[in-house]
């Protein structure tokens, strides 16, 4: 099944960046620095030489921010410094960690409707999220709670989400599950993955399980048919026997 190459670009962000170290607190401006670094980086030997400078451009950050978070996911064990230089482009090599990760489009990381925080609030986010339908990244969990998994002020967080909000990114809507801390009502939040280039992921992701269920169905009936082959493979060299020994009637085969 073909598919579209352009659409299935993506990077692998891995839950919970960095969580080998838990005295480092990975913030989404560290996620969104290592996601633009894994764009960059050679696939086969997980290598990028992408520089500081442009890292920051990329980011829409400044270059200080750029350091900051690359000295967290380094001594997070999340890459490798190979071969550091001054006013050149550093070697880095981006390292296998985690067990899950996240998929996230090149078209959601150079979007240009999305700010620098709301990006990187989004790449942190998502693995606090159902994203099974396809459509929605859903999630029922609090400001709160969020906040404190990705290490930012709820404060940070509320006005971020009224920004995506404003752009239609986000809703929100009252669910019928009561919150045990508060007593209230859970509000769930809906991220439309179709307005932050992250759908076609998920549309990929089902054709790949449809065309893994339709290969499986195709195995089972090769089985089948070599079953029946071997079964009429039988049937004619039990036909051949019985013509052989005269049997075609079997009530006149008489036993010598």
């Amino acid at each position: 099944m073909e598919k579209n190459n352009k659409t299935a670009r993506h990077v692998q962000v891995p839950h919970d960046l960095g969580n080998k170290n838990k005295e480092i607190k990975m913030n989404p401006t560290d996620y969104l620095i290592y996601s633009y670094m894994r764009q960059c980086m050679d696939k086969y030997t997980y290598r990028t030489f992408i520089s500081i400078r442009r890292l920051a451009e990329k980011a829409d950050v400044s270059i200080n921010t750029v350091q900051n978070s690359i000295k967290k996911l380094r001594d997070a064990g999340e890459i490798k410094i190979l071969d550091e230089k001054k006013g050149r482009s550093n070697i880095y090599e981006i390292q296998k960690t985690g067990k899950y990760f996240e998929k996230f489009s090149y078209e959601f990381l150079d979007y240009q409707n999305l700010e620098a925080e709301e990006k990187g609030i989004l790449l942190a986010m998502q693995q606090y999220t159902d994203t099974s339908n396809g459509q929605f990244a859903v999630t029922t969990k609090s400001k709160e709670e969020l906040a404190t998994k990705m290490h930012i002020g709820t404060r940070v967080l509320t006005r971020v989400f009224n920004q995506l909000e404003e752009k239609g990114i986000l809703q929100t809507s009252s669910t019928p599950i009561i919150d045990k801390v508060t007593g209230l009502r859970k509000t769930a939040r809906y991220i439309d993955l179709a307005l932050i280039c992250q759908a076609m992921l998920f549309i990929n992701k089902k054709v790949d399980e449809q065309g893994e269920i339709i290969n499986e169905h195709d195995k089972r009936l090769h089985t089948v048919d070599k079953n029946m082959l071997k079964m009429q493979e039988e049937i004619n060299r039990l036909k051949e026997i019985i013509e052989k020994n005269n049997l075609k009637d079997p009530l006149t085969f008489k036993f010598e």
